[in-house]
């Protein structure tokens, strides 16, 4: 079974956030054009709130770029070998912790 991972055409947080040319964010679509109205401003959802809240729990969750590279390439080359185990692991370790905050 090959896999293949490309890059989505939407843009990252950072891309959408990043000043064009012309000094301004651009905007990261038609809602926000739509939200912004003839009057130029445009309100934050509650769940881009949220989704601001929980990037500045994590500052530290970044990615490196040159394991995504490697990764992509052992895919792509048939290399990449899943450790079944370690999935597993981590997924009965995550069920007993979700089933342990509802009790």
């Amino acid at each position: 079974m090959a896999m293949k991972i490309t890059r989505t055409s939407e843009p990252t947080r950072a891309e959408r956030t990043q000043p064009t040319a012309g000094g301004t964010a651009r905007s990261s679509g038609a809602a926000a054009q739509r939200a912004a109205g003839s009057n130029g401003r445009v309100q934050i959802s509650d769940l881009s709130n949220r989704l601001n809240q929980l990037e500045s729990q994590f500052p530290d969750a970044s990615f490196d770029a040159n394991k995504v590279s490697e990764i992509r390439s052992a895919i792509a080359e048939g290399r990449y070998q899943v450790n079944a185990g370690a999935v597993a692991d981590k997924l009965l370790a995550s069920a007993e912790q979700l089933t342990s905050r509802k009790a």
